[in-house]
């Protein structure tokens, strides 16, 4: 089945122009002239690829982007513009775009775009590249995943903040039989309470105070998908007892309403907290906590898959380079050894916060002046009763491993030029002689893969 593209553009000529070349190269297109039309299409059916014009007749295309990100959160959307300028791309990639690309269209270039953003799309699709490592707690939540993901259980991901709760419950969603619908998440800690019911369940025209019309809920927009209820440890007791019927009946009215709707929708659900010891404690419903954990994962912190880290710093460091639009940075032996020492606290996404801080302070090398000084420290304060567990093997021999990869991979980039390859590292050749020799690294030129001797 071929890939389908919407493209959002009000000029007919160019609109035509678009879906032509990309009906030429297999893909399947359509044109909506206006914001309305592209949200209206999004709301009816799933599309793999969004192409939306800044300059809209209803709406700016930047302001249309987070609501495209609500109804197809996993749909990759590229910019086009005639007015490119750099805060025009960062305010679209901020609010969740994944390219830009400057009118008038150069076609071989653009049509390079449109095929890196579906690659990137389907590879994502295959399962859990995107939770990174190799470290074994990580790979036996993985398998333990992988086998809940093709049933209809409801899952129950319990972790710390940061260690990746949504993307496991996106690649479950990827993987299971609903992978086709949408995936719909929900902050329960984010939403007022007296606002929850109705994001949840939608609400009838005049059924309170400014409800002017009918709206469905976050339930309605997930049919035939995914429900990720993140933070429910936070929900009000009044509300659980509602998502419990639900769970239970498979159905539910909207506020203010009196018909009851279908609930066919698949639910994941997250918390960082206890609930076992809440239900104990009268916090949080026994039934419902029994209910949501028909699968029970637990995301090991990082702290705890340490050996993780060399993969993680490289993965967030591209990202952060994409995003920042900045030349791919690389860590020193000396800053690798401050991050790895470090417990963090707050994880995966306290990891990446430090990395692209120190990337924007660093020339291209991450030193340890670059990171926040508890990281410099490698400070074990802020973590009360902590029980982390000593890093398996040798440090130093991690951190050579480490240095080694790098060394190979600037090798590598630079066809075993080293002048080139101590460029791409940033320390000077001198430098780069000395560590080559030291780790006994062979250099090869003409396009082969330089590995040790």
């Amino acid at each position: 089945m071929s890939e389908r593209i919407l493209i959002t553009e009000d000029d007919e000529d160019l609109a035509f122009v678009i879906r032509e070349a990309l009906t030429r190269q297999g893909y399947e297109a359509e044109v909506a002239p206006t914001a309305g039309a592209l949200l209206d299409k999004l709301k009816a059916g799933s599309y793999d690829l969004i192409l939306l014009d800044v300059r809209l007749p209803d709406m700016d295309g930047l302001d249309a982007i987070p609501r495209c990100r609500d109804l197809a959160p996993e749909t990759p959307i590229i910019v086009m513009t005639a007015h490119g300028t750099r805060q025009i791309a960062m305010n679209a990639i901020t609010r969740g775009a994944y390219d830009f690309f400057t009118k008038p269209l150069k076609m071989a270039e653009f049509q390079v775009v449109v095929s890196r953003a579906l690659d990137r799309e389907g590879q994502s699709a295959g399962g859990f590249e995107e939770l990174i490592g190799k470290s074994e707690s990580l790979k036996r939540v993985i398998d333990m995943a992988s086998r809940a993901a093709p049933t209809d259980l409801t899952v129950l991901i319990h972790g710390e903040s940061g260690t990746g709760k949504e993307l496991m419950a996106r690649a479950i969603h990827r993987l299971s039989s609903r992978k086709d619908g949408p995936f719909i998440p929900v902050n329960c800690a984010a939403i007022p309470e007296g606002l929850l019911e109705s994001e949840l369940f939608g609400h009838e025209r005049g059924a309170f105070t400014g409800a002017i019309r009918a709206r469905p809920g976050r339930f309605e927009l997930a049919r035939e998908g995914t429900l990720f209820l993140d933070e429910i440890g936070d929900m009000p007791l009044a509300m659980q007892a509602k998502i419990l019927r639900v769970l239970q009946e498979r159905q539910f009215e909207r506020v203010g309403g009196t018909r009851s709707i279908g609930a066919d929708v698949r639910v994941i659900a997250a918390t960082h907290q206890d609930l076992e010891a809440m239900a104990a404690e009268g916090r949080f419903r026994s039934d419902l906590f029994y209910r949501l954990q028909g699968v029970r994962l637990v995301m090991p912190p990082l702290r705890d898959r340490i050996d993780d880290l060399p993969l993680l710093v490289t993965h967030l460091l591209e990202r952060a380079a994409q995003r920042l639009w900045r030349q791919p940075a690389t860590v020193s032996t000396e800053g690798l050894r401050c991050l790895w020492t470090y417990p963090w606290p707050g994880n995966i996404r306290e990891l990446q916060h430090v990395l692209e801080g120190a990337m924007v302070l660093s020339d291209g090398v991450v030193l340890p002046e670059h990171l926040p000084p508890a990281v410099q420290r490698g400070a074990k304060a802020g973590m009360p009763g902590d029980t982390s567990p000593a890093v398996t093997g040798s440090l130093d021999e991690a951190l050579e491993d480490w240095e080694r990869r790098a060394i190979l991979n600037a090798l590598q980039k630079a066809n075993g030029v080293q002048a080139r390859a101590a460029k791409i590292l940033g320390i000077t050749e001198r430098s780069l002689w000395y560590r080559v020799k030291k780790l006994k690294i062979q250099v090869r030129i003409s396009g082969e893969s330089p590995d040790r001797v």
